[in-house]
């Protein structure tokens, strides 16, 4: 058993002393960790029933859009004839998506990670209803938005609150299980497609059945968000509920709470928040003692922190970061294949819809497959070496992929073994992608920003991956039918700029704590936000103010002398 860490004078406790002692009571980094603590496993499952919303979307409308029921049906003519058409009602989810982003910053920070993920659940609810009852493409239109609303909502807080779950040595790996989950969707979406498109070929039940089924996973979070999600440690520090914050760290992690881990962390946390309440004091004194409304302070101040996303050189290089991360995420041209690969797979000649549809449920396994390893080593290797390896597989297959459709296109039907190369080709370029930037990026955008603003961040950073998603969903329809082999060179120099992004400018943040996430990005500001945080830890370990540091029975007298004297007040 190691010794009992026991400072004996504030002095001799610094940062990476904490650091280094948290990280040794921790355990094991990595899927070894994560099987230790079942808790965390369950909460993590839970909130990514919204990825498996996400994921199953992208892969339904795709399926939905080849089916016969749906290309025979003339109250939707125009999205089966019309290539543009086609391109804005799929792209509509990126716009709903990003509006939902962006919003989610708010709800995250003003109603908490949990009820954020009840919102977006209900959202997604509503869009499946619209678009499995859609009369005509208005229907489709509304409902997609909701849809994207949903899950762009949910983009932002699954990460968001998974991170702020996990301890350090196993945030990547519990992060990344939300790209788990949103492959596992698109897996899902994909062999039902396949199988309920043998329903008809004229009735409408087949692709409705399909799109219906989202709301299975959204009804789940919002009823295991109601009756089993717990808040945050860190959202519970940023509204000043110490007990309840250290009452569900204790629980997440399944130790009692005078556990020197529970004691440690929660210094950590309680310091960060008070770091940020006496920046919030500094900078905004007018809004800090403000005698307008509760909700207009706090609305005003959520503004003014987005704001602080883009006021500093030290918050900037984060926000680029993130932006960064998921623009190059989505210009690998990987939503090319998720919204149009049943298109694709018939573009290269494969015969009939149920050819094309097999061929994309392919798709989806590999997805999943390829997603394990990065679950496995993203918290051993890092982030950069995890995409710099899938990007080389990814470059490879794309350059395969417009070799054989520039040669072949003209007469895939005396072709037939360069055709089934060229999806092959396509499969291991999902693989690629499914172990790396899929998953990396989300784990990057989720820990790179302080308390203050991490829930603004994050929502900035989904933000951008839902604006590109839009961009490339709304013109590869119109790419692949005018340029063809020329789509796939395109997303390669976007993959090729983004490898040397990664290779020059994107900083390792693998093992960090969210609160030494200042110094990955070595800027003066993070030094003095440092200084400003240690002061604020040895003066709590030194004043011995926190509850959590107290003999536990000496809290509970309190606690008990607390329920008397309010009820000597009633």
């Amino acid at each position: 058993m190691s010794e009992k860490y026991e400072p004996t004078t504030s002095a001799e406790v610094t940062l990476d002393e904490l650091a280094q002692r948290r990280a040794s009571l921790s355990g094991p980094s990595g899927i070894t960790g994560v099987l230790r603590q079942p808790r965390l496993i369950a909460l993590a499952a839970v909130t990514t029933l919204g990825a498996v919303c996400y994921g199953y979307e992208q892969g339904a409308f795709s399926q939905v859009l080849v089916m016969p029921a749906f290309t025979s049906d003339s109250n939707f003519i125009k999205i089966n004839t019309d290539s543009e058409f086609k391109g804005w009602v799929v792209s509509l989810l990126g716009v709903g998506g990003w509006v939902g982003s962006l919003l989610n910053g708010y709800a995250c920070d003003a109603l908490s990670r949990r009820w954020a993920l009840f919102a977006g659940g209900i959202v997604v609810l509503i869009g499946t209803a619209l678009t499995t009852a859609a009369q005509n493409p208005d229907w489709f239109f509304s409902g997609r938005f909701f849809i994207g609303a949903g899950v762009g909502a949910l983009s932002a807080s699954i990460p968001l609150y998974n991170s702020e779950i996990a301890p350090p040595q196993l945030r990547g790996t519990i992060v990344s299980i939300q790209q788990m989950a949103i492959v596992s969707g698109i897996m899902i979406s994909f062999w039902l497609g396949y199988g309920t498109n043998y329903i008809s070929n004229t009735n409408s039940v087949s692709w409705r059945l399909c799109l219906a089924i989202q709301g299975v996973p959204a009804l789940l979070l919002c009823f295991l968000c109601v009756f089993y999600l717990p808040y945050t440690p860190r959202w519970l520090a940023g509204q000043g509920r110490f007990d309840e914050a250290v009452e569900s760290l204790a629980w997440i992690r399944n130790r009692p709470i005078d556990d020197e881990l529970i004691k440690i962390e929660m210094l950590e946390i309680r310091a960060e928040a008070a770091f940020e309440k006496e920046v919030n004091a500094e900078r905004y004194p007018h809004l800090v003692n403000s005698t307008s409304a509760p909700w207009i302070v706090k609305a005003r101040l959520q503004f003014l922190a987005f704001s602080r996303l883009f006021t500093t050189v030290h918050m900037f290089k984060r926000t680029a970061t993130a932006g960064l991360m998921q623009f190059f995420q989505q210009m690998t041209g990987i939503n090319c294949i998720i919204y149009y690969a049943p298109t694709i797979f018939e573009g290269l000649g494969l015969s009939g819809n149920t050819t094309s549809l097999l061929a994309s449920g392919v798709v989806g396994i590999v997805f999943v497959i390829s997603t394990i390893p990065a679950i496995l080593v993203i918290d051993k290797i890092g982030r950069r070496p995890v995409l710099l390896i899938g990007s080389a597989v990814m470059g490879a297959c794309l350059t395969l992929v417009a070799a054989l459709v520039g040669s072949f296109e003209d007469d895939w039907s005396s072709h037939q073994g360069a055709a089934w190369a060229a999806v092959v080709f396509i499969w291991l370029y999902v693989g690629g992608f499914g172990a790396s930037w899929g998953p990396v990026s989300w784990t990057v955008i989720s820990e790179i920003f302080p308390l203050s603003t991490r829930a603004h961040g994050a929502s900035f950073g989904a933000s951008a991956n839902w604006l590109t998603n839009f961009a490339v969903s709304i013109i590869v329809p119109i790419m692949l039918e005018r340029i063809t082999f020329g789509t796939y060179l395109v997303f390669l120099g976007f993959l090729i700029l983004g490898v040397g992004w990664v290779w020059w400018l994107l900083p390792e943040t693998k093992g960090k704590s969210l609160e030494e996430m200042d110094s990955v990005f070595g800027s003066g500001e993070g030094k003095a936000d440092a200084d400003r945080l240690l002061r604020i830890q040895l003066a709590l370990l030194a004043e011995n103010k926190l509850e959590i540091l107290e003999d536990p029975s000496t809290r509970s007298q309190k606690v008990q002398q607390q329920q008397l004297e309010k009820r000597d007040l009633v």
